[in-house]
């Protein structure tokens, strides 16, 4: 994913110079996915959490697209970035799935009345309703952000690009690595204020945790309530 270049023309040299106060690229990881739009003038390159890394504009992008319409082919291409990454988010937990749950080696074995129960789930209730209260302060509100250079601007909401405006009078004359670095900028800047990276994992708390623990070993739970645990079949007839 280093090749800068879309075809076999030389590059010119200003073409590979950062233009000054302007944020560098950030290192590639080793997997990374790509969106492009339509007319395959742009790729928005992210990591398999969607994290942004990088924006590329084909050289010849402006034959091809009006710069007037350059943020319509942008905001395709991020888009399809965030859903090939969701994509291989849910394939990749489809996987993780089929493993056999631990043990839960040196887990509380002591005995769960029905008060106990009711008590745990209580909890687990509050603290779920703590965690949506948090995040729908976040996500339910669209994010908004200026490119430092001021030329790009954006909106999105739950990782999703809602709109991009693009000076098009500068994007018809400006380097492409300045376009580049600002609209890397804007998009990577979308991404993380929309989705709350301290929230991805979803809600935590010590009942949801003590809760998530007893389904992922029935075994235990069948103890701790006082029933007996089924038995493993011998495969004798």
């Amino acid at each position: 994913m280093n090749d800068r270049r879309w075809g076999f023309e030389e590059a010119e040299d200003w073409e590979y110079e950062k233009s000054g106060g302007l944020p560098a690229p950030v290192a590639e990881p080793e997997e990374t996915l790509v969106g492009q739009d339509a007319d395959q003038v742009v790729q928005v390159v992210v990591s398999p959490e969607a994290d942004v890394v990088a924006v590329r504009l084909s050289p010849q992008w402006r034959q091809v697209v009006d710069p007037r319409a350059l943020h319509t082919s942008v905001l395709s291409a991020a888009n399809a970035a965030t859903v090939s990454a969701l994509a291989r988010s849910v394939e990749h937990a489809d996987l993780a799935a089929d493993g056999t749950p631990p043990e839960n080696a040196g887990a509380d074995e002591s005995a769960l009345t029905t008060r106990d129960v009711q008590r745990l789930l209580d909890t687990v209730e509050e603290e779920l309703r703590q965690f949506t209260a948090r995040l729908s302060a976040i996500v339910d509100q669209p994010a908004q952000v200026r490119s430092s250079g001021g030329h790009v601007q954006g909106s999105a909401q739950r990782g999703q690009v809602l709109a991009l405006d693009i000076d098009s009078a500068w994007a018809g004359q400006a380097r492409h690595t300045e376009i580049e670095t600002e609209l890397t900028e804007v998009l990577r800047g979308l991404h993380e204020a929309s989705t709350p990276q301290e929230m991805s994992a979803g809600p935590r708390g010590s009942a949801i945790s003590e809760l998530m623990g007893l389904a992922a070993n029935p075994r235990l739970l069948m103890r701790r309530l006082g029933m007996p645990a089924p038995t493993e079949p011998t495969g004798e007839g």
